[in-house]
Parts: C-alpha cells; sequence; structure tokens
C-alpha cells in the first residue's frame, strides 16, 4: 500500500503537471485511503516498522549532501542563519498571533496574583 501510494503520487504529479512533490501527494493518498479502509491500516503498520525502526539509514544521503556542498554551506553561513532563524520566528510569531486570533486572546489564563483567591 505504501509503495502503490507513493507510485500513485508520482505519477498523477508528473502526469497532471503539478508542483506537489510526488511522494507528498502519495502520502496525501495513503492518508485518504487510510481513512476510507481503515481495515490497511494494521497491514500498512506491520510494513512500515521496520522502515521506522532504521529511519537513520534513510538520513544517510541528506549527511553526504551536507559533506558535498560544505564549503558552499561555510560560504553563505550568515545567510543560511539568517534565513533559519528568521523564517522559525516568523513561523512561530504567525502560528501564535493565529492560535490567538482562532481560540479568543480573552479566554487565556493568566497566572499573576489578581487572579488568585
Amino acid at each position: 500500500m505504501i509503495l502503490l501510494s507513493y507510485y500513485c503520487g508520482m505519477f498523477l504529479s508528473h502526469q497532471l503537471s503539478l508542483p506537489i512533490p510526488g511522494p507528498l501527494l502519495g502520502l496525501v493518498i495513503l492518508l485518504a485511503v487510510l481513512f476510507f479502509v481503515p481495515n490497511l491500516e494494521k497491514s500498512t503498520t506491520l510494513v512500515a516498522l521496520p522502515f521506522l525502526k532504521h529511519m537513520s539509514v534513510l538520513f544517510v544521503p541528506a549527511v553526504l549532501g551536507v559533506s558535498l556542498y560544505w564549503n558552499d554551506i561555510a560560504s553563505n553561513s550568515v545567510a543560511l542563519f539568517v534565513a533559519i532563524v528568521g523564517t522559525t520566528a516568523l513561523c512561530l510569531g504567525l502560528t501564535g498571533w493565529f492560535a490567538g486570533k482562532l481560540m479568543g486572546e480573552g479566554n487565556v489564563i493568566r497566572s499573576d496574583s489578581k487572579n488568585r483567591r
């Protein structure tokens, strides 16, 4: 089921020229199938467990990529640091603002001395 959804996502992404990566589309397809056919969850879990147990092996290409492009990373380290910290701060700030608007900022319980009895 995992490989079928992966290849369906790759096929659809390529054939329809979608801007979404095929593996991501495959995950969405797998999620939809598991929602509509919950009986497949156990067999999908049995197949996925060995991959999850050895997930560190799947990150070897990423580590090798970092070592391969280390000179480029080192020469652009300031820009990379600013981009990573800036986008992280922006995402956290927007998430907090949106959550505050969604939940209503007036519902926040404060732990100052005025609220204690």
